[in-house]
C-alpha cells in the first residue's frame, strides 16, 4: 500500500459531492450553516466564529500531525459548502481508521448528502488506502446517528463506557460500530441498490 501523504492531502469527487480538504478558509462558511442542534451529542459546541476556527484548526493540526484527513462537503451543483467529515484516528501499520465528526447544515440533513459522503470515503478507505476496519462511534443517547450508521450496513459491537467527556463536562457512554474489508462488498452494493432506488429517470 503507498503511504498516504497528509500534507497534500487527497480531495474526493463524485457525481454530486466533492470532498475537500479542511482549510482555515473554510471556517466562516462552516459557520454560516452551523445550528444548535448539530452538537447536542457531539465533542464540541460551537457558538461563536472563534469556536469554529478553533475546531476547524484542531483537525487541521490533527491532519498534520499524520492521524486525520478532516473535509468539507461541497455540493458540486452551487459550489456550496454544506457540511463536515473526517476519517481520524489513522493507524496506516494497523489499516484502521475511524469515520465521524460528521454534520452538516439543516437544508441537507436526511437527504442525499450523508449517504454519498460516506460511500465516497467507504471507498477510498477500502479501495484506495486498503484498509481492513472502518469504526464509527456515536453517543448511546443518539438513536437517529445509530439507526443511520446501522443502515449503511455497520455492525455494532456494542458499548464503550465512559467513552469520552463532553464539551459540557458530562461523560457519555458510546455506541462502537465497524465495518471491516470483508463486509465492503455488501456494503457497497447496498449504497449503489439505494442509488438505484431514489435516483430521478
Amino acid at each position: 500500500m503507498s503511504i498516504i501523504s497528509f500534507h497534500k492531502p487527497p480531495v474526493l469527487r463524485g457525481e454530486q459531492l466533492n470532498l475537500i480538504p479542511m482549510e482555515h478558509e473554510h471556517a466562516p462558511f462552516l459557520f454560516e450553516i452551523n445550528h444548535p442542534d448539530i452538537w447536542e451529542f457531539m465533542l464540541s459546541n460551537i457558538k461563536t466564529l472563534k469556536d469554529m476556527e478553533k475546531w476547524v484548526a484542531t483537525a487541521i493540526q490533527q491532519r498534520e500531525h499524520g492521524t486525520a484527513l478532516p473535509f468539507v462537503v461541497v455540493l458540486k451543483e452551487t459550489n456550496q459548502i454544506v457540511g463536515a467529515t473526517r476519517l481520524f484516528d489513522i493507524i496506516l501499520g494497523q489499516k484502521s481508521c475511524e469515520l465521524g465528526h460528521t454534520w452538516y447544515g439543516k437544508d441537507f440533513q436526511k437527504t442525499f448528502v450523508n449517504s454519498n459522503a460516506k460511500n465516497m470515503l467507504l471507498t477510498y478507505c477500502f479501495e484506495e488506502l486498503k484498509l481492513v476496519r472502518v469504526q464509527f462511534t456515536t453517543d448511546e443517547r443518539n438513536k437517529p446517528s445509530q439507526n443511520a450508521i446501522a443502515r449503511l450496513g455497520a455492525v455494532n459491537e456494542g458499548r464503550k463506557r465512559n467513552g469520552r467527556v463532553l464539551a459540557d463536562g458530562s461523560v457519555r457512554d458510546a455506541i462502537v460500530y465497524s465495518i471491516t474489508n470483508n463486509d465492503w462488498i455488501s456494503v457497497k452494493q447496498g449504497f449503489q441498490d439505494r442509488d438505484a432506488k431514489y435516483s430521478i429517470k
